[in-house]
């Protein structure tokens, strides 16, 4: 547990100070680039959740999956993403990363008591606990031109900022039927700035400065769905399932959250060297503005088929209505959208005791996912491969966990105005311990 705690403090320590150096233009819109909610290890599979379900792994997208916990599950990870950005003329390169998020899952009746009691039951439950990013905004644009009877006029676009998740979750499980829900909260505030600088007045050089701080907070909640169907039994014992599959759903209504914002429009003759604004004439005004953002609705459904320590081949398709979307403190309109991908996970030979490489476990996937963001009529679409692996540890007292890493390759946005071609490395840990909620016994 020492060696749990020191891993978990620094993640700690590294997520209080490491801020996401993002430069993507398109975070401009909406609430910023979204933050795919898939843990590392379904990352290496093109994010498989609907179906997904394992007893040493979280799935924090369908809450039915805490049913099928056999351990407690920390897990933590961390991500660095290189954009190529090219237009028409000009190309940018940016490295930005962050803290992928926080999870803590766990089945709320030990299997060591089940053995030690000799009381099964075909009833299981789980919880959970997480904190994500759900999305981000980070830009600094210069956008130079020349205006009749203006001149030279250079603008500047920038923001910073994001939301989060934090999530409840719970399921329970009657022999191969699970259901579970979570609720959470989202947080977070973006600042949106615009700058124009008008450089060939006759008067000293003045600029116009926008800019709007907007606070987003709400309830969130969804709901799923697991049902495993079995196809072959062991030899020895027809209570453990040697290959079946999984059929997966995931839903979520439209979430109706609350934001605060504040809104300036100034003009000055520039700012001085400690930033202030030099003879600042404040035109507009508007603070502690309260309105409503809406975020839309969705439906994912997933399949699987596993085979048990040895192979896993998944796909799904999701749907979500963002023409619903509806930000009153930042009007845009957006598209519905769809998302699919497939994914494979193989184990050479689970049990090998002299061939590390036969027990890590091998990852690949494929999606394709619609951006719901409209830039100039076209939508966006991200296309990408993946892959990861699996690394088994095993801890004091013979406990097995995992270091897992995923990688991305993808474009955003191929045809648009701005192209993002990118790489995306993830690296996880999920520590694993079996012992929680055990009854001691002394003979």
């Amino acid at each position: 547990m020492r060696f749990l705690a020191s891993v978990f403090f620094c993640l700690i320590t590294f997520a209080a100070w490491a801020q996401p150096k993002l430069n993507s233009p398109y975070s401009r819109f909406g609430i910023g680039d979204p933050i795919t909610q898939s843990l590392i290890h379904q990352t290496g599979m093109a994010g498989q959740s609907a179906a997904f379900h394992d007893p040493f792994h979280l799935n924090l997208q369908n809450p039915a999956s805490f049913a099928f916990l056999r351990s407690t599950a920390l897990e933590t990870g961390l991500y660095a993403k290189y954009s190529h950005l090219a237009t028409a003329t000009a190309t940018k390169d940016n490295w930005s990363g962050n803290l992928a998020y926080l999870a803590l899952g766990f089945t709320l009746r030990s299997p060591i008591n089940e053995v030690l009691d000799r009381n099964k039951t075909p009833w299981k439950f789980g919880m959970g606990f997480a904190l994500t990013p759900y999305s981000v905004v980070g830009y600094n644009i210069q956008a130079d031109e020349t205006l009749p009877d203006v001149g030279e006029v250079q603008t500047t676009f920038q923001g910073n900022g994001g939301t989060y998740r934090l999530q409840w979750s719970n399921g329970v499980r009657h022999n191969n039927t699970a259901f579970g829900a979570t609720l959470g909260w989202m947080f977070g505030k973006s600042i949106y700035e615009n700058t124009t600088i008008f450089n060939d007045t006759l008067f000293p050089t003045f600029q116009d400065n926008i800019r709007q701080d907007i606070g987003i907070n709400g309830f969130v909640w969804n709901v799923g769905a697991q049902q495993d169907i079995p196809l072959a039994y062991a030899p020895n014992n027809k209570d453990v399932m040697t290959r079946w599959i999984t059929l997966g759903l995931t839903a979520e209504s439209k979430h109706k959250l609350n934001t605060v914002s504040d809104a300036y429009f100034i003009r000055s003759n520039g700012r001085s060297s400690n930033g202030q604004y030099a003879n600042a004439d404040t035109l507009t005004q508007e603070t502690d503005l309260r309105r409503n953002l809406t975020l839309p609705a969705g439906i994912t459904f997933g399949i699987q088929y596993v085979k048990l320590e040895k192979l896993r081949l998944g796909a799904q398709f999701g749907f979500e209505s963002w023409s619903n979307y509806k930000n009153e403190a930042r009007p845009e309109t957006f598209r519905n959208t769809i998302s699919i991908s497939a994914g494979a996970e193989f184990i050479p030979d689970f049990s090998s005791y002299n061939r590390y490489a036969k027990r890590v476990r091998y990852r690949v996937g494929g999606y394709y996912r619609q951006d719901p963001r409209v830039i100039n009529g076209q939508g966006l679409d991200d296309v990408g491969v993946s892959f990861g692996f699996g690394f088994p540890i095993v801890l004091p007292r013979q406990q097995t966990s995992f270091v897992n890493s995923a990688f991305e390759i993808g474009k955003l946005g191929s045809d648009s105005p701005i192209e993002e071609t990118y790489f995306r490395i993830s690296l996880g840990f999920t520590l694993n311990d079996n012992t929680w909620f055990y009854k001691r016994r002394f003979e």
